[in-house]
């Protein structure tokens, strides 16, 4: 990235699909097309040749599927799907998507993905440190038909509902299929413990603890519901081991 021009790598094997994309990008003043190509070995070929700072990828293309691309480039760039197969989604996002484009996408559609990326190499550096690099960002999930990477700054805690999870933000609530027990495999132990069989929570929105009797304790949270949750006495000192009161 110099003097905040983005370079831009197309791997795209349908002619209408690229010249889509090319009269898209065209358009925007921050990025500069530097190359493509129509199979997914070629595509592999080019990326360990040169660095770009953001991939449109294909998935379904001949030799290599855009899947399979990813998972082999050691330093994969910055990655925008463009498909017309929603079912690849969480995988894609689990490599590090910042964006998965359904064909055929509109122009709003294309520049809302486009910001997105702009917004994450400026903050984050032209390259990813590796292939999981963007989804260090957030949580990646589905709700629907809508997919979603949601900050893990912005998650205060997660709730079991029946078999689904319910992701509590700031702004909403988030329905996922993921369990609770799929969702603290995916974020960083770091940050969030697990409490209860029912919650899994962000340590810094925790306020403080109090102690109830049976070696329970409820935890409470620093946001604007002032939500209170109860502690398992199975976790307490899990969770005791992470925050210093």
């Amino acid at each position: 990235m110099e003097d905040g021009i983005i370079t831009v790598f197309i791997a795209e094997d349908e002619q209408p699909a690229r010249d889509l994309l090319l009269d898209y990008i065209f358009k925007r003043s921050e990025l500069k097309l530097e190359g493509w190509s129509k199979s997914g070995q070629e595509t592999y070929e080019k990326l360990c040749e040169k660095e770009f700072d953001l991939l449109f990828l294909d998935i379904n293309m001949p030799k290599l599927s855009g899947i399979e691309i990813l998972e082999k480039v050691e330093n994969p760039p910055y990655t925008i799907f463009t498909t017309a197969y929603n079912q690849y989604a969480i995988k894609a996002f689990e490599l590090g998507a910042i964006d998965y484009l359904l064909k055929p996408f509109s122009e709003e559609r294309f520049n809302s993905a486009i910001d997105k990326a702009l917004s994450i190499i400026r903050s984050n550096g032209p390259y990813p440190a590796n292939p999981g690099t963007i989804t260090k960002l957030g949580l990646s999930f589905k709700e629907n038909e809508n997919h979603y990477i949601i900050a893990y700054e912005d998650i205060i805690y997660i709730s079991a509902h029946g078999r689904h999870s319910l992701i509590h933000t700031g702004t909403r609530v988030y329905e996922t299929a993921l369990s609770l027990k799929d969702i603290i495999r995916k974020v960083p132990d770091d940050l969030f413990v697990r409490i209860h069989k029912q919650y899994i929570v962000n340590i810094k929105y925790i306020s403080h603890m109090q102690y109830l009797l049976g070696g329970q304790y409820l935890a409470y949270l620093k946001d604007t519901s002032k939500t209170t949750l109860t502690v398992g006495r199975a976790y307490a000192l899990l969770l005791k081991g992470k925050i210093q009161f």
